[in-house]
């Protein structure tokens, strides 16, 4: 086990052979050894560790956004909206809806609800690009 050497109480009096170790570094000490690189670094090959990547992207939840039609309006129109009052959106009814994610049109759409019409989905269309 290796010690440290307390500091003298009065700097001026350490002999200049003592300062290193009047400072915490005793002459029979050895330095620690560095870290093997494998500690440092994975030791997984690369497309192992491209596998565990990509594994928690794929785990990554995005939000996807289905717009079935835009409209502007002025304020004074929005202010002066009531219950029943229907906006004309850019769209008629059974074209396909914009399929967006952050913001961006990914694909487009149809909407579909189960036999029963409980349930309201869309099935993919066509992919953007």
């Amino acid at each position: 086990m290796c010690e440290l050497a307390k500091p003298a109480d009065n700097p001026a009096d350490l002999a200049e052979s003592d300062s290193l170790a009047a400072f915490g570094a005793a002459a029979d000490c050895a330095a620690p050894a560095a870290p093997d690189a494998s500690v440092l670094f994975s030791s997984m090959p690369s497309e192992m560790m491209r596998a565990d990547a990509k594994a928690r992207v794929n785990d990554i939840p995005i939000e996807i956004e289905v717009v079935i039609g835009r409209t502007k309006v002025s304020v004074a129109e929005l202010m002066n909206v009531d219950r029943g009052h229907a906006f004309r959106l850019d769209k008629r009814f059974g074209e396909p809806v914009d399929l967006l994610v952050n913001g961006r049109i990914f694909g487009y759409g149809e909407i579909v609800t189960t036999d029963d019409d409980r349930v309201v989905g869309v099935r993919v269309l066509r992919l953007a690009g």
